[in-house]
């Protein structure tokens, strides 16, 4: 089982894939480019600099994509995966928000 690092990285990997190839098939096309550019550059700069901020920034990403998926005028398996893997995104980046606060809490109690 990857840590919720690697999961997160991959998820977010995963979405900036999936938007890139909606831009061909949507409507607004300039939305989906704008969501592949934002979920590349989160994902980006929290494998980099494993930023906590990086991290929110996706958790606000794939709750978003959560929230939008039952809309979408897509077959009911597309909804069902983008649901699905906006809830794992959403649940890696608040695990990985979880322990960076436990680490903190961790390291200030030993000092």
């Amino acid at each position: 089982m990857p840590n919720a690092r690697t999961a997160l990285i991959l998820a977010g990997l995963s979405f900036a894939i999936w938007e890139t190839v909606d831009i061909f098939w949507i409507s607004v096309p300039a939305a989906a480019a704008v969501f592949a550019a934002l979920f590349a550059c989160c994902t980006l700069w929290f494998w980099r600099r494993n930023s906590i901020r990086a991290a929110a920034a996706l958790a606000v990403l794939f709750a978003f994509e959560g929230a939008v998926a039952p809309t979408l005028n897509a077959m009911t398996v597309t909804r069902v995966a983008d649901f699905t893997l906006a809830l794992a995104g959403t649940a890696f980046a608040v695990a990985v928000l979880v322990a960076r606060r436990r680490m903190k809490a961790t390291r200030t109690v030993a000092a």
